[in-house]
């Protein structure tokens, strides 16, 4: 993580109109670009973001901070853009990167939501540096805290996302939001090797739900984006995890463990907000 190299810079807007995978949203808010974690499968590394990137240095290896989003969402709250706005945070950066301990851009529009919510706000992050707005996320009435947690076993989170915190730091995460009154998601997504069984179990008292996923859905391109991850997979000994329909083989076990009605899947379970907004 300490390797990326800095680019502050103004942004022109800070909420970008969504489809696709995030159809169930009407806009993404990201007051980063780049990222400072380094997953292996993250399928940003192959979009336009990063191939056009003017600083020409490879994925997690640069960061942009926009430094006045927080005043780009003010305005845009002022003007009633917010009123009725389902809103992911965020697509392509995880909006608690490390540098956010130093920024607080963040935070500054989670200040912003709280002051004017909109429809539906989902934060999407695999850092515990979220529960230090732990109270300030209980002001925004429809929000949920999204934590990825794809696997049990910390060899494999070692070899697929090894600038990230610990599966344990994570699912104290879910929990220290969870006991704060904060409504919380697990993203097991994509769904990397390990026991199903003994995830979904550990997920049971700390998750509201889980949205459960894989490479070849979560990608949004059928799994074209993901070929260095498939390939690393393929190297370790976990060929099955390299083929479509291996997550639908483990729903059925967390459908057990956690019951039918807290697991939801890929597109549909990510932009499915009628439980925020009910």
């Amino acid at each position: 993580m300490g390797r990326a190299q800095v680019f502050v810079k103004d942004a022109r807007s800070i909420l970008t109109r969504t489809g696709g995978f995030l159809s169930g949203f009407t806009h993404s808010l990201q007051p980063y670009a780049g990222c400072q974690f380094s997953c292996l499968y993250c399928y940003v590394r192959e979009m336009t973001i990063q191939r056009t990137n003017p600083h020409r240095l490879p994925w997690s290896h640069w960061i942009a901070p926009k430094r006045n989003a927080p005043e780009l969402l003010d305005a845009a709250a002022r003007r009633g853009m917010l009123d009725q706005a389902r809103i992911f945070c965020s697509s392509a950066t995880d909006p608690y990167t490390p540098l956010e301990r130093k920024l607080g851009l963040t935070r500054g529009c989670l200040e912003v939501m709280a002051r004017r919510p909109p429809e539906a706000l989902v934060v999407q992050t695999r850092s515990p540096l979220v529960l230090r707005d732990a109270a300030l996320l209980r002001r925004i009435p429809r929000v949920v805290v999204s934590v990825t947690v794809t696997t049990d076993d910390e060899s494999v989170r070692r070899a697929f996302e090894p600038d990230s915190p610990s599966t344990a730091r994570r699912l104290e995460t879910l929990g220290g939001l969870r006991e704060a009154g904060v409504r919380t998601q697990a993203a097991v997504a994509p769904l990397l090797p390990g026991d199903p069984e003994r995830l979904a179990r550990a997920l049971d008292p700390v998750a509201d739900r889980v949205v459960l996923d894989d490479f070849f859905r979560g990608d949004g391109a059928g799994g074209r984006r993901s070929g260095a991850a498939l390939a690393r997979l393929r190297d370790l000994g976990f060929a099955n995890h390299a083929e479509p329909g291996y997550a639908d083989r483990a729903a059925a076990v967390f459908d057990d463990v956690l019951g039918p009605d807290r697991v939801v899947h890929s597109a549909d379970g990510f932009g499915d907000l009628d439980w925020l907004t009910a």
